[in-house]
């Protein structure tokens, strides 16, 4: 699965990237994507590691993430892995004329269980990265 999205916000690139590398803060912004068991204290320097924990009905599947690359107000790459497979968020981000635009590409590489469930999952997970997305701007446009 591959996943691209593009989202603008009237607010400066360094906070957009503090509300979203700040995890134990995501449920004041998102109800999608904010259980996490687990940050490492250096989280999110490069090497720092955090679970986040998904939820899908009555299941839910621990994804063990890795800061691989994080320049505050520029880059963010997250590593991912969980049984489902491996992958990799990537977030970039530009300034001009007052709005920070934000690149998303996620993109996963799944053994034979993540597979089989490919189908089940991914239009919910597309919906959640959507839905996320539009949080994040309601929420760092409203800081």
């Amino acid at each position: 699965m591959h996943i691209q999205r593009r989202v603008l916000i009237k607010s400066p690139p360094e906070l957009v990237w503090d509300t979203i590398t700040e995890l134990s803060r995501a449920k004041e912004w998102t109800l999608e994507f904010n259980d996490y068991p687990f940050i490492s204290p250096d989280w999110p320097k490069p090497g720092a590691t955090a679970v986040w924990r998904y939820h899908a009905g009555p299941f839910q599947f621990d994804f063990h993430l890795s800061i691989t690359e994080s320049v505050r107000g520029k880059a963010l790459q997250i590593a991912n892995r969980s049984v489902f497979g491996s992958g990799i968020e990537v977030y970039s981000f530009t300034f001009s004329g007052g709005v920070t635009t934000v690149w998303y590409d996620a993109s996963d590489k799944p053994n034979l269980l993540g597979k089989t469930f490919r189908p089940l999952l991914e239009k919910r997970l597309v919906r959640q990265i959507e839905s996320t997305m539009a949080d994040l701007k309601t929420y760092c446009e409203r800081r």
